[in-house]
This record gives C-alpha cells, sequence and structure tokens, in this order.
C-alpha cells in the first residue's frame, strides 16, 4: 500500500513540474524576449503589444483545456499558473525601479488562476464526456462518401 501511495507523490510532482515548466515556456515565447517599450501617439506603451497579449492568453487557455484532457486539471491549473506568474514577475522585478511590479504581478496571479482553472475544468469536463461515450460504445458518425 506504502509503495502506491509513494508512486502518486511522485507522478503529482512530476506532473506538476511538467505543468510549470509549459507555464514557463508560455511566457517565454509570447513575452520573455520582448523589453522594447514604443510610443504611440505620444504615448509610451510596452514593453508588450496588445495582440501579444491577447495570443499569449489564448494559448494559456489551450493548453489549460488541451493538457486537462490528460491530466488532473488541478495540476493543470496551478502549474501553468505558478510557472508563468514566476518567470514574469521575476522578469518584471529586474525591469522595474518603483516597485510597481507587484501590483502587476497580483493582477497576473489572479487572471490565471481564473483563466486555467475555468480552461481546466473545460478540458476535465470534456474528458469525462468522451469517457463516457467510450463506455457506452459511441462512436463518431460516419463520412458519407462524396
Amino acid at each position: 500500500m506504502a509503495s502506491t501511495w509513494g508512486w502518486r507523490v511522485l507522478k503529482f510532482a512530476a506532473d506538476l513540474v511538467l505543468m510549470l515548466l509549459v507555464g514557463a515556456a508560455i511566457w517565454a515565447a509570447w513575452l520573455g524576449w520582448d523589453h522594447t517599450y514604443y510610443y504611440e501617439a505620444g504615448a509610451r506603451h510596452g514593453p508588450y503589444r496588445p495582440a501579444q497579449v491577447v495570443a499569449c492568453a489564448v494559448t494559456v487557455l489551450l493548453a489549460a483545456g488541451l493538457l486537462a484532457l490528460r491530466w488532473n486539471p488541478f495540476v493543470v491549473a496551478i502549474g501553468i499558473t505558478v510557472g508563468f506568474w514566476w518567470v514574469w514577475t521575476v522578469d518584471a522585478a529586474g525591469q522595474d525601479s518603483a516597485g510597481l511590479y507587484v501590483i502587476g504581478s497580483i493582477l497576473v496571479m489572479f487572471g490565471l488562476a481564473a483563466g486555467t482553472a475555468l480552461a481546466s475544468m473545460v478540458g476535465y469536463v470534456l474528458r469525462r464526456l468522451l469517457h463516457r461515450g467510450a463506455e457506452a460504445g459511441l462512436q463518431p458518425p460516419a463520412i458519407p462518401d462524396a
């Protein structure tokens, strides 16, 4: 019995580390490389463009939903949130002299937590529905020949 418990803890830890890496990788792919501020209509903006942030958010949501089809949705949501949030916070702290990164970090953390929780729950519900359909012997509809 103890060995089963040990394997479960090890699997949980391995899955969590994987999700932490996924979150950090999404940040690195979309936001980690851009530290350039730009001027638009006389105002300073940046370092991220709006389309960059939207694409990053869509990637986070898709990753959380799709990964929850296979992994524990709690581990997916926590791992992606903490992995992304941690690298975002460390990067922002290195660039901010006023200390406002703390406010941004809190907002990023809550936004990520809500988004990944919702997306991973959707993935989990889809997994349950697909599993239930497979148990009932349901097959996808056949595609008629043209």
